[in-house]
């Protein structure tokens, strides 16, 4: 039987012989470093921390088990590449992973003025465990975290959702859908949530503003879950969690 290759959200699920999934996420840095022509002046380090941060809370996100992590970094090896890698290997540290886990590449035949990075994680999950359309109408969506992006996300780490929080909130069974909040903002996730559950999205009033702040390393995230539950959640698992809305049954729509 030949893989079948589906693109949901962000990812490409690859359902394989057997009933083994393999879960593909990937995202791109430019521009964020120490080179003379890099707009966020930071160390490589941190943003290489970062650039990875947003494939792997992807792949983590639906429940998956991340297998390796490849970095394709447009600078050279030493010392620009190796001082990325180091920012990589810590996230990974947090998440429980090892360094075996990375492969990748560096460009050392040219000199770069610019940092690029690059991040491809590769996962595998049972088809039974995987989160993807396991919310329904009535789950109200929370965000737990502060959607930032720029600077903002290097003098405000305290308020972002951390690799910690998110896997535990995979493990749990109450929670339904896993969303990271990216450049779109946490608007355009909630609005894809429902739709990949065939519900409409209602936000509660007056967090509009909020909804359309670009989430940028994925500093945030949101997830479905009954309402009864979030207080429970909220102790368990910590972090600033605020509900932004709630599922709604198509019909409701006039669908």
């Amino acid at each position: 039987m030949k893989p079948q290759v589906q693109r949901i959200r962000d990812l490409t699920i690859v359902r394989r012989e057997g009933g083994r999934l393999l879960v593909v996420g990937c995202d791109s840095s430019a521009s964020i470093g120490n080179k003379p022509m890099d707009v966020v002046q930071t160390p490589p380090a941190v943003a290489g921390y970062y650039a990875a941060r947003v494939a792997v809370m992807e792949v983590l996100s639906v429940g998956a088990e991340i297998l390796t992590v490849i970095d394709t970094l447009a600078v050279e090896k030493e010392p620009t590449g190796n001082e990325i890698i180091r920012g990589i290997h810590k996230l990974l540290q947090e998440a429980g992973l090892t360094t075996a886990h990375v492969n990748g590449s560096t460009e050392d035949n040219f000199v770069t003025c610019q940092t690029g990075i690059g991040i491809t994680v590769i996962g595998e999950a049972e088809e039974e465990q995987l989160k993807l359309g396991c919310s329904q109408g009535g789950d109200c969506i929370v965000m737990l975290g502060e959607p930032l992006v720029g600077s903002a996300v290097l003098v405000q780490e305290a308020s972002q959702c951390t690799l910690g929080q998110l896997q535990l909130l995979a493990a749990a069974p109450e929670v339904h859908d896993i969303h990271p909040v990216g450049s779109k903002g946490a608007g355009y996730e909630a609005e894809l949530l429902a739709e990949l559950n065939g519900c409409g999205f209602q936000p509660v009033p007056g967090i509009a503003d909020k909804l359309q702040a670009s989430g940028g390393p994925a500093t945030a995230v949101i997830f479905a879950a009954k309402e009864c539950r979030i207080s429970e959640l909220q102790s368990r698992i910590g972090g600033k969690m605020e509900i932004i809305g709630y599922l709604q049954p198509c019909t409701a729509y006039g669908r």
